[in-house]
């Protein structure tokens, strides 16, 4: 009985871990499941530049504006929990573009840009701000790792800059193919994933600053604008096409999937194909939840949503 009671419990437990398995694999393996939806958390929304999500859970949403003589007309970052309402608003800023939060509570944005340099603006849990550095180019976006070592990509220059957790600035990376980088994350091995505005190239860093090509999205690219941003999650690259109003998956093997919007400029919710976004530009996640947040350049301005654990 003891034997037949023991098989029992392993046929039991198999057929749970495969069902697990069969879960993940249909949401990042073969295609997102059918069913999942965009949803606006928030309309009539200001904040139209970078996203990015801190280990709680909260969402910190950039308000870069419009272009004006030499930079973003925007002064605001805007802090909000995970069901879109307005926690804080960080005023006082010129043109913020990406952020990142540390695991001591320091918020970290890419600032005060003139073309020429811009600012990494370090604002602390008391409110105090420093600037920490100045880099020249157009500093866009940002990651950071759990060393709290942060990752800057530049628009205007080639490069990728390291700021270490005890303020030693490097320059991880030289190269003319990131010139036009905006979008940066990290991998699950640390290499520093970095998409072109410019090109829709999406690029690898590894941790000897060696540069690899991992996907091209092909036909985005509209004025010169391709990829917004991206965010990583499980190896898995979401990309936002800003002219053409997609949402675009891309695996680390150059595999691309189209994944949400119908191309329409517009702010409607709905099953994913069939939803409409308005020029996305940030995205960021929740890596924990599987929770992906989406900026709207234009139009009335919107955090939109898409969970992508089945439902």
């Amino acid at each position: 009985m003891r034997t037949i009671k023991k098989r029992f419990i392993k046929i039991i437990t198999l057929g749970t871990v495969m069902s697990l398995l069969t879960i993940l694999i249909s949401c990042y393996g073969d295609g997102i499941t059918p069913d999942l939806e965009v949803e606006t958390l928030i309309s009539n929304f200001a904040a139209n530049g970078a996203v990015s999500v801190d280990r709680n859970g909260d969402i910190y949403v950039s308000e870069y504006g419009r272009f004006v003589d030499t930079g973003g007309s925007g002064t605001r970052i805007f802090k909000l929990n995970s069901r879109g309402k307005i926690l804080d608003t960080i005023k006082g800023l010129s043109g913020p573009m990406g952020t990142a939060k540390d695991s001591k509570g320091n918020l970290f944005v890419n600032n005060a840009n003139n073309t020429i340099n811009g600012q990494v603006l370090k604002i602390t849990p008391s409110g105090e701000r420093e600037v920490i550095a100045v880099i020249d180019g157009w500093p866009s976006s940002m990651a950071i790792d759990r060393q709290n070592n942060l990752y800057i990509s530049n628009y205007t220059a080639p490069t990728v800059h390291k700021i270490s957790a005890n303020g030693e600035i490097t320059e991880y990376a030289n190269d003319p193919r990131l010139l036009g980088g905006v979008g940066i994350d990290l991998d699950s091995k640390g290499n520093v994933i970095v998409a072109n505005f410019y090109t829709a190239d999406i690029y690898s860093i590894n941790q000897k600053g060696e540069i690899s090509l991992i996907a091209n999205i092909p036909d985005i690219v509209i004025q010169n604008f391709g990829i917004g941003y991206i965010t990583v999650i499980n190896d898995v690259i979401f990309a936002t096409g800003i002219a053409v109003n997609y949402i675009y998956k891309v695996t680390m093997d150059g595999k691309i999937e189209t994944i949400a919007g119908n191309g329409e400029a517009a702010q409607v919710d709905g099953p994913l194909l069939e939803a409409s976004l308005s020029n996305p530009n940030g995205i960021a996640a929740n890596k924990w939840s599987k929770v992906i947040y989406i900026s709207e350049y234009t139009g009335i301005g919107g955090l939109r949503k898409i969970n992508l654990r089945p439902y």
